[in-house]
């Protein structure tokens, strides 16, 4: 706040309001004797001056050097010492130029400290409230930030499911399904369309239940198995407390999306993903097989899923070695404290 475009003005308009304060009221008084009113009025003016550049210093040169203790207290601690010197160095300069009965005493000390030490209470107490305005405005930045991102990356999420690619794909699959295996073509449309309808079911959710995820992964597998068959291996390993938390929608199946859009497999070599989880995290992890050139990008993936989970002040963890690739999804424990944080952000944001 010291440091604000019009702090040479603030302070005479603080200094005005003090002198008029104790010329109407005469309930305030710098020293033992009545000052002379231009005295008065100069002196005051100078000492609100003295005051605010103090404070103004303290916050520019001080309390960048002081990283572990709150700004507010380094800077009313410091500035109480300030106005005592400042009060023991009006005195002096008083009884220099005005000599008696305004030299120097503890009294004299004492009433000018009282002064000082109340215009710089107030200004510290100005000083909070406008620190506390700044970062209740920057927290409703963030908030703004992350809604977007969230929003961004749940409309993201959709559209991976609904792209013209992904649909083209399991058509042509359907179709060579029809004309080989009826059955099996028509299991295929009804894991399809459990996807579909997940997908639509779950669009302006934030979270779901683990089980509904899990139930919703098993058909994206299910597909996968029926196009690429004995290819692709998953082991799905899920603690069963873990069931009843909750998960950003389709996170798992963007993970396994990646795993088969990055990976080569065949039947004489294929791909194992690992799916488990304990109380805390579920994990994906595979084998890394890369090919040589990617196929076709949605524009989904890991900073997708890592914006969501900033959206509910979580991130997720990440294992990239030579051999391995593995991402770990917090669990949410409770929707109401989702709820809870999601209303704080509304607030902030409104």
């Amino acid at each position: 706040m010291f440091s604000h475009k019009y702090k040479f003005i603030f302070p005479g308009l603080l200094g005005l309001y003090s002198f008029l304060n104790i010329i109407i009221l005469e309930g305030d008084r710098l020293f033992q004797a009545d000052l002379p009113s231009d005295s008065l009025f100069y002196i005051i003016f100078i000492l609100s001056y003295l005051v605010w550049f103090s404070n103004w210093g303290i916050e520019k040169f001080i309390l960048g050097k002081f990283k572990k203790i709150h700004p507010l207290i380094i800077q009313f601690l410091v500035s109480s010492i300030a106005v005592l010197l400042v009060s023991l160095l009006s005195v002096y300069l008083t009884a220099f130029f005005l000599g008696e009965p305004f030299t120097y005493s503890l009294p004299n000390f004492l009433l000018t400290s009282g002064f000082t030490s109340r215009i710089n209470l107030f200004l510290n107490c100005i000083n909070a409230i406008y620190f506390f305005n700044q970062k209740f405005r920057e927290k409703a930045l963030e908030a703004e930030k992350l809604h977007s991102l969230n929003v961004e990356a749940k409309l993201e999420s959709l559209h991976a499911q609904m792209n013209p690619h992904f649909f083209f794909n399991n058509l042509s699959a359907l179709s060579v399904l029809i004309h080989e295996d009826v059955k099996l073509a028509d299991a295929y449309l009804q894991k399809l369309s459990n996807i579909y309808r997940y997908v639509l079911n779950n669009k302006d959710q934030e979270l779901v239940v683990l089980s509904d995820e899990i139930d919703f992964l098993n058909n994206y597998i299910g597909l996968l198995s029926i196009r690429f068959q004995d290819a692709l291996i998953f082991k799905i390993d899920i603690n069963k407390r873990s069931l009843n938390y909750f998960i950003p929608p389709a996170v798992l199946q963007l993970l396994v999306e990646n795993v088969v859009k990055h990976n080569y497999f065949t039947s004489s070599e294929p791909i194992e993903v690992i799916i488990e989880s304990d109380e805390d995290f579920i994990s994906i992890r595979n084998k890394k097989q890369l090919k040589d050139s990617v196929e076709f990008s949605s524009g989904i993936g890991l900073q997708n899923i890592s914006d969501r989970y900033k959206f509910l002040g979580k991130e997720i963890l990440l294992t990239d070695d030579m051999d391995i690739f593995m991402v770990q999804l917090p669990l949410i424990r409770s929707y109401e404290s989702y709820n809870s944080r999601g209303r704080a952000l509304s607030a902030a944001k409104n």
